[in-house]
């Protein structure tokens, strides 16, 4: 029987190195890639994250306390339940006091992010202060607002649901509204980054 012939010849051996050696290189290239890209956006995620600078924030998965449905008074007199806002994956509730310096350098900037998010649909933004009634805080708005101003005199829903005793304090709710993340203190609510943040929760 006539074996068939292998190629032997001394080119060949050569050749076949020099194309694993290309594929190998080929690999670590895009694993090295690999890792600069994700530190890239592991570094936007970070910068950002500084900029945003949530005080606490609740893991994927994570059991988190859920705020019960409540209602209260609004500016106009009329009461209004957290259950009015069951269509809204994403609520934000920013809670105040008059006479409290850092809550009133926020009000504009939370203005702001209230008439960006007006169109979506999905997010809303509710502000619950402990003052009695608007004549109390309409100095805040020398030129009107469309926030919604929630009233709670008696911190029960405050301090008996969300146990905030300091202002400003603000809760991101999810669509079961299971607090997600807390901002103590002002912020700039509407810039780019915050509303990059936002987005992940929905």
């Amino acid at each position: 029987m006539v074996m068939p012939h292998k190629n032997t010849s001394p080119s060949a051996t050569p050749r076949l190195v020099a194309r694993i050696g290309s594929l190998v290189l080929a690999g670590m290239l895009f694993y090295c890639f690999h890792l600069a890209l994700k530190d890239g956006f592991d570094w936007k995620f970070s910068s950002e994250w500084a900029m945003v600078r949530p005080d606490f924030q609740v893991s994927e998965g994570q059991p988190t306390k859920q705020i019960a449905d409540f209602v209260l008074p609004d500016r106009f007199g009329n009461q209004v339940r957290l259950s009015q806002f069951a269509s809204v994956d994403l609520l934000i509730v920013n809670l105040w006091s008059s006479g409290c310096p850092p809550c009133e350098k926020e009000l504009p900037s939370l203005a702001e992010m209230d008439r960006r998010i007006a169109d979506l649909g999905n997010v809303a933004l509710i502000t619950i202060t402990i003052d009695e009634q608007w004549d109390d805080v309409s100095g805040y708005f020398p030129l009107g607002t469309d926030l919604r101003v929630l009233f709670d005199p008696e911190k029960k829903v405050v301090e008996g649901m969300f146990g905030t005793e300091k202002f400003p304090e603000t809760f991101i709710l999810d669509k079961e509204r299971r607090i997600r993340a807390r901002f103590d203190g002002e912020r700039n609510w509407h810039s780019p980054q915050m509303f990059n943040y936002l987005a992940n929760f929905i």
